[in-house]
């Protein structure tokens, strides 16, 4: 510690001696972030053709650009950290952050998920396949009434494609629910008490639809919350149905068409979000 402040007050000494405009540079390039946990200027260069073209192997701008653009777009600064990665294994952020700015995911890391040795990089057989925009599992016990309702509500979603521009309702797309149309009665929430209704249950693909949402960074247009914590997403993830009155919905404001891939087999609930391909020219 001696040492450390002899050094520090040696180069404090030594930028008094500077122009006013270079001891203000000085002084902001000692308080830059630690940026080494999410970025390595060499691998981003390598990586990523387009910056070989429009920036070369030049550190600072490379930087620059991580910092302004990178980040947001999802861009990986290094090896070692895979931002959808991240927030897959760590769905309390998501909880928190969304999908509001991926930023937010990288800052995290750099003040605290390393400390606390979170995840970063998907394991083998957890990467989204090429075309897949996000995917994500939650699981429920298939003893339970609401086994039927997961598992109907997950098959009547299962294939749909939403148009660039069009408007996704999940509420509607998973049908009425009445005994009529296959659901049966089990236990769901009601202003802040457990009660038995007819589609107890189907929350639970909505909210597993909406952590998908949140890792593809497809904004919702409606959203709700529960009333009660649920325990198969962490509080912020979750999204309520009520029918008539709360919907979770989203416009697809992609340029192509994606579609909703869902399962629900043997108490795994998975959902993804895909881009389809587009057709070939006749």
């Amino acid at each position: 510690m001696k040492y450390k402040r002899i050094l520090l007050s040696a180069i404090l000494a030594a930028s008094l001696l500077l122009p006013l405009p270079a001891r203000a540079a000085a002084a902001a390039a000692s308080s830059q972030p630690d940026y080494s946990s999410v970025f390595d200027a060499g691998y981003y260069y390598r990586t990523y053709p387009d910056l070989q073209q429009n920036i070369g192997n030049d550190p600072a701008a490379l930087l620059n650009h991580f910092l302004t653009i990178g980040m947001k777009e999802g861009r990986s600064g290094n090896a070692s950290f895979q931002v959808k990665a991240y927030m897959y294994y760590n769905p309390d952020l998501m909880a928190v952050y969304r999908s509001r700015d991926l930023s937010s995911y990288y800052f995290h890391y750099m003040e605290s998920g390393k400390t606390e040795n979170r995840r970063t990089v998907f394991a083998s057989g957890d990467e989204f396949p090429e075309d897949t925009l996000a995917r994500f599992s939650t699981t429920y016990n298939t003893a339970e009434d609401r086994a039927v309702n997961v598992e109907l509500s997950a098959s009547r979603i299962n294939g749909l494609v939403i148009q660039p521009g069009e408007t996704f309702s999940y509420s509607n797309s998973v049908g009425t629910r009445t005994l009529a149309n296959g659901y049966v009665v089990a236990p769901s929430f009601a202003g802040g008490r457990v009660v038995s209704s007819v589609g107890g249950g189907i929350c639970q693909v909505s909210s597993t639809l909406y952590a998908v949402m949140v890792l593809a960074q497809i904004p919702a247009t409606q959203h709700y919350l529960h009333s009660l914590p649920v325990d198969y997403v962490p509080r912020g993830l979750d999204a309520a149905i009520v029918e008539g009155a709360k919907d979770l919905r989203f416009k697809n404001n992609f340029d192509y068409p994606i579609a909703i891939n869902s399962t629900a087999k043997d108490g795994t609930l998975t959902i993804s979000i895909v881009k389809v391909p587009a057709e070939p020219a006749s």
